[in-house]
């Protein structure tokens, strides 16, 4: 009897140490995903930015265009 309680309580101890290795490890690849999501997130609003910056200043290149367009379509009567 003695012998199958400490084969018992061995069999606890290492089925615990497995478990906690394996937690460690899957900790350490959550933490390593979660840094490298945060390089991209941030690396997105980058381009994102940028994006914005150039259609922005598109605009302002054809601005006046647009409008002259528009009043000259407005202004138009067919007959």
């Amino acid at each position: 009897m003695a012998k199958l309680k400490q084969a018992k309580e061995e069999a606890e101890r290492d089925s615990a140490a497995y478990r906690s290795s394996l937690e460690e490890e899957y900790q350490r690849k959550i933490s390593k995903n979660t840094g490298s999501s945060g390089s991209n997130v941030k690396r997105l609003d980058e381009e994102t930015e940028l994006k914005i910056k150039s259609l922005k200043d598109a605009t302002k290149q054809i601005h006046s265009e647009v409008i002259g367009m528009l009043i000259k379509q407005i202004t138009t009567v067919r007959t």
